[in-house]
């Protein structure tokens, strides 16, 4: 799989932004597990939607 720095760093400042949001606005607390699980999903779900809408969308995935 190739993967475009580019869009990989956009993808990981979207992912900082949902996890500060995320962290903040929390009420009640939420469990560690979930929190990380959001991020990592985050993370792969916006490079995915970046990569396919303005890069060359060849991830390698199917």
């Amino acid at each position: 799989m190739y993967i475009e720095i580019k869009w990989a760093i956009v993808a990981i400042l979207i992912t900082a932004l949902v996890g500060v949001v995320l962290h903040r606005w929390q009420r009640p607390v939420l469990p560690r597990l979930y929190v990380w699980v959001t991020i990592i999903g985050t993370l792969a779900a916006s490079y995915y939607i970046l990569n396919v809408f303005f890069g060359s969308g060849r991830t390698g995935w199917p």
